[in-house]
């Protein structure tokens, strides 16, 4: 079996939301940020006082916000659901949770020390997430190139969302790949080209993924998912 610790939750401790206040108000592009004083109540706490841009902050409510920078006992956040100013003066959690931190979902029995809504405050954005990334795909864009592929399937790659991904973290070892071709202006036509897979002769796992090609200069993108 795989190895499926990325799937706990590395680092969850209790704090205190003091001295919340605005920073940038919610426009119709961006969400509000609110800055925040947090110290860990109990230094016990697995990863306690721990803190970085790719964490999340759930308020006493339930209500997740994206960690976007820190500070010496501080932390910036942003309102990505838009709910509004996270609850002042009330316990709160500053968490990587499962998945490389890219879930916002927390075990239970955090939760259930915090308001009693915020069990199914957690479990309504969660979903949401996990319904709004179905299948999970990623695109990988490439232009004019005889054989569309993945040099290295190892490293970090970044997506037509310009977001920065690792193939072999994310996807693992059986991947699902399809190639689609640009022909106009909002329109791709897919590819019946399987992938090639060159294997390390070390361990054994996926190095680099390459697509035959049409025999012409195509554009287009990879879709890789699960």
């Amino acid at each position: 079996m795989s190895d499926l610790s990325k799937y706990n939750t590395s680092s969850a401790w209790f704090t205190i939301a003091q001295s919340v206040y605005q920073i940038d108000r919610e426009t119709p592009l961006t969400a509000a940020t609110y800055g925040i004083k947090v110290n860990a109540i109990d230094t016990n706490n697995i990863g306690a006082n721990l803190k970085d841009a790719d964490y999340a902050f759930t308020d006493f409510v339930g209500v997740p916000y994206l960690v976007i920078s820190t500070g010496v006992g501080t932390i910036l956040v942003s309102d990505v659901f838009k709910q509004g100013c996270p609850t002042s003066g009330k316990m709160g959690i500053v968490h990587k949770s499962a998945y490389k931190g890219y879930s916002i979902l927390l075990p239970t029995e955090l939760l259930y020390r915090l308001h009693p809504i915020a069990v199914s405050n957690n479990n309504k954005f969660s979903m949401s997430v996990l319904w709004g990334n179905d299948p999970n795909g990623r695109r990988i864009e490439f232009t004019d190139v005889y054989s569309p592929e993945i040099s290295n399937y190892r490293e970090s790659l970044e997506d037509s969302n310009n977001v920065s991904f690792n193939p072999m973290q994310d996807y693992g070892q059986n991947p699902q790949f399809e190639v689609w071709q640009f022909v106009e202006a909002g329109k791709y036509s897919r590819l019946p080209i399987d992938p090639q897979l060159t294997l390390s002769s070390i361990d054994g796992l996926i190095d680099s993924v390459l697509f035959s090609g049409t025999g012409e200069l195509i554009s287009g993108y990879i879709l890789i998912k699960n």
